[in-house]
């Protein structure tokens, strides 16, 4: 949905509604869809910043 209209204060808001659990199921179905589409030097690269 797009939601133009609505001011950054708002969308923080609606944001902030969303479950903690939502929030995190999202991010790790992100995270696998990233590593299913990142080629072996990006994986290689993401792994060596997350040692830092």
């Amino acid at each position: 949905m797009i939601f133009k209209w609505e001011s950054e204060e708002d969308r923080l808001l609606r944001f902030m509604r969303i479950s903690p659990k939502k929030k995190l199921e999202w991010l790790r179905e992100m995270n696998e869809f990233i590593l299913k589409c990142s080629s072996k030097r990006d994986k290689l690269i993401r792994w060596k910043l997350r040692e830092r």
